[in-house]
């Protein structure tokens, strides 16, 4: 077995990723030590209005696919044709066309990789429905490797997290002050 390889966040905390890790997969760091002073506020701003619904939509979309996933493993089957399956796949069909239609500025580029990496790995998923194969062990093999594709996904939605661009996993500005939120 490869060792985990570590690796830091811009708030310098350490990571642990094991090899084949997507984030391993990230665009390097601009070499230019002045090439986001180019950038403006207003260029971070815009971007983040663009890109902030559509982080909290993939968030979800993950967390709604995790659910059809538990559902389908306690089932022992999986409907693709059912309404609460077709929702998220509309959803992430959206979500990748309107990700990939941002440009994000220098000092953001390597976050929007990850959210594009994120939505590719949730849209491959969603590419499988149609072709799953009837029968409880064959449907709950099948989720586990879907299960496994969605926790890439959201390793890489919470790397993309970026609290200055109001990116947040978890979002507790209306946290009650006993909450320590």
């Amino acid at each position: 077995m490869t060792p985990p390889i570590r690796s830091t966040t811009l708030l310098e905390k350490p990571l642990v990723h094991v090899a084949g890790c997507d984030v391993l997969e990230l665009p390097p760091e601009e070499t230019d030590s002045l090439a986001d002073v180019t950038v403006t506020q207003d260029e971070l701003i815009a971007y983040a209005v663009a890109a902030r619904p559509l982080y909290d939509s993939l968030g979800r979309l993950t967390a709604q696919l995790a659910g059809l996933f538990l559902l389908a493993q306690i089932r022992g089957r999986f409907d693709p044709d059912f309404e609460a399956v077709t929702t998220p796949l509309e959803r992430a069909r959206e979500c990748n066309d309107a990700i990939r239609s941002i440009t994000a500025p220098k000092g953001a580029t390597r976050r929007h990789w990850a959210l594009c990496r994120a939505i590719t790995i949730v849209c491959d998923v969603t590419d499988q429905f149609a072709n799953t194969k009837s029968g409880t062990e064959q449907v709950r093999e099948q989720v586990a490797v879907w299960v496994d594709h969605l926790k890439k996904a959201n390793a890489l939605v919470r790397w993309a997290a970026d609290a200055s661009l109001g990116f947040n996993p978890v979002d507790f500005s209306q946290a009650c002050c006993s909450c320590n939120g």
